[in-house]
């Protein structure tokens, strides 16, 4: 697998997301309305050596996506790794405009010619009950907002994720894994809670060498079943991991949490949020002390 980006911006703070609290979440929301104030932490975290950053197709992505491509450094030199898909939206628009028109909307943005082709490639699918043709426009769709944007690797949410062990459907990983890295030149990696029995199942069909993101830190939290059990995982070969919720959303200090961390020599690569000046220089030295 290519070499990954060292540290990864999250996208939680820019868009009002808090997992502990939604009176922090609601004023990070209004803080990062202001398009200045997101232009600002991503030249500065830029300027420290933070050079990527996670991100759905939340609302707010499509500005931050127009700052990198209108900065003159960014442009160049900051790696978008895409989260899909962001269900909330899907949720949320269909109720409001209906999933057709949610779905239209999202196709204008690939151009009249490239849209009526991706549409009719759909309805074939879907009149011929193709699923697998199906599944690879969906993904399609998700992944025109980054279109032109250097990409790192591309995820699969873990709400879809975990739900598809829960249903045995894991013919979808093989599906979302094949296409990524067949149309986009990236990894197709997975976010989970349940690291154990997404091993259990990728092993199972063959998988090595594979991409998977998911809460570690030394409190369990977003861990299932155990810490212990999470740990003996990503010990164990045949796997690329990533590190999120690293500070368990902000009940522990940060130099507990990537301590923690550097005690895994085959982490390579964390994600994590930060949206203040402060925040950005002392993760990103502590993650340099703790992560070679």
């Amino acid at each position: 697998m290519k070499q990954l980006d060292k540290i990864l911006l999250g996208h939680n703070p820019l868009f009002g997301v808090d997992h502990l609290s939604q009176e922090r979440g609601n004023a990070k929301d209004q803080k990062f309305e202001n398009r200045s104030a997101l232009a600002e932490v991503l030249r500065y975290a830029h300027s420290k050596g933070v050079k990527a950053m996670m991100m759905s197709t939340h609302p707010r992505a499509k500005v931050v996506l127009d700052i990198i491509a209108n900065d003159p450094v960014l442009k160049d030199d900051f790696t978008i790794y895409p989260l899909l898909p962001y269900i909330v939206k899907y949720v949320r628009q269909s109720n409001e405009k209906g999933m057709f028109n949610v779905l239209t909307e999202l196709l204008s943005q690939a151009g009249a010619g490239a849209s009526l082709s991706m549409l009719m490639t759909g309805m074939t699918g879907l009149a011929s009950g193709n699923l697998y043709k199906m599944a690879k426009i969906l993904i399609d769709i998700e992944m025109l907002p980054f279109k032109g944007h250097k990409l790192g690797a591309v995820f699969m949410h873990d709400a879809l994720v975990d739900l598809a062990l829960g249903l045995g459907c894991d013919e979808g990983f093989d599906i979302f894994r094949e296409h990524i890295e067949k149309k986009y030149n990236v990894p197709g990696g997975l976010i989970t809670k349940n690291v154990p029995m997404l091993r259990e199942r990728l092993d199972s069909r063959g998988w090595n060498d594979y991409l998977i993101m998911a809460a570690f830190n030394p409190t369990g939290f977003y861990m299932n079943p155990s810490l212990e059990s999470t740990i003996k995982e990503v010990q164990r070969p045949g796997m690329n991991f990533i590190p999120m919720s690293v500070m368990a959303a902000g009940a522990i200090r940060p130099e507990q949490a990537f301590e923690f961390i550097g005690k895994f020599p085959e982490i390579k690569s964390v994600v994590v949020g930060m949206s203040r000046k402060d925040h950005i220089d002392q993760t990103v030295e502590l993650i340099n002390k703790y992560i070679p």
